[in-house]
């Protein structure tokens, strides 16, 4: 990149920012400051020593104030997303967040209003849409047929324990572990959808849902006995996207920075199909 572009990040003590500082340095970004209530954040060492730490919001907001700041981050636990975009974009930035972006289809039309009338940018990652794998399996998937997926991530007692486990905070499991699922296949092969089946529990999801002219069912789970696996198998055929999942935060954010990254437009029918199986 040409111009440095200066990054503030809002989450940076959880599990995913990480991530995001890596891929802020990749692009060749500068963290000037982020903000969490907890400070278990020396990872930042890692990636940018000289990044400033705040623990209050005040005092945050109040930094902020006084830079040029082109991109805010947003890594918080998913029911703060909504309220600190529009703060970002209020304070004349870009977002960039992890998803869900919003829980909502009423936040979602809110916050594209707000965009529209401050003029900056919502980003979303939903790095599966650039998944080596995606483009593998496309040249598979015909006009018809039947997908299967099981789609498991082990954790913890401590998800259900946790802000997560929460469906007001977290959206649900179709939401906070199913949206970058949903956007992909509906990215792939909708945009029409009906629902023809849901079951929803805290730690296992499962149902058949039609996408365009693919017959898709559907394991979701965070249960510790199930093994971890991405498997999509479309018309027989066995793909796994869990060996493809190095640098897509990078990749994301170089799509972001060019134009061309997931707007809020793009993950519309991905939150209103969500939140539609989260109340099925």
């Amino acid at each position: 990149m040409t111009n440095l572009k200066q990054f503030v990040m809002l989450g940076a003590a959880g599990y995913i920012a990480p991530k995001h500082m890596k891929a802020i340095k990749d692009v060749g970004g500068d963290l000037i400051a982020c903000l969490d209530p907890h400070d278990s954040v020396g990872v930042l060492d890692s990636y940018f020593p000289n990044c400033k730490y705040f623990s209050e919001f005040e005092r945050f907001d109040r930094y902020c104030s006084m830079q040029d700041i082109d991109y805010c981050v947003v890594c918080s636990p998913n029911y703060l997303h909504f309220g600190q975009c529009v703060w970002a974009m209020e304070n004349g930035m870009s977002i960039i967040c992890e998803k869900p972006t919003v829980l909502t289809t009423d936040e979602l039309e809110k916050l594209i209003t707000i965009e529209q009338e401050a003029g900056n940018k919502v980003w979303s990652i939903l790095q599966l849409r650039l998944n080596d794998t995606v483009n593998k399996f496309r040249a598979h998937q015909g006009d018809s047929g039947w997908i299967n997926i099981k789609y498991h991530t082990p954790r913890g007692p401590w998800y259900t324990t946790s802000w997560k486990g929460a469906v007001l905070k977290s959206g649900g499991l179709a939401t906070a572990i199913g949206i970058h699922l949903f956007d992909l296949l509906l990215w792939l092969f909708g945009p029409a959808y009906k629902i023809i089946s849901w079951y929803n529990s805290p730690t296992f999801c499962e149902g058949s849902v039609f996408i365009g002219n693919f017959d898709i069912k559907i394991e979701l789970s965070i249960e510790w006995t199930d093994n971890p696996m991405r498997l999509f198998s479309i018309n027989g055929v066995d793909f796994e996207l869990s060996k493809s999942f190095v640098d897509l935060h990078t990749l994301s954010y170089r799509k972001i920075l060019s134009g061309s990254g997931v707007g809020l437009e793009d993950i519309r029918l991905a939150v209103e199909l969500c939140e539609k199986l989260q109340n099925y």
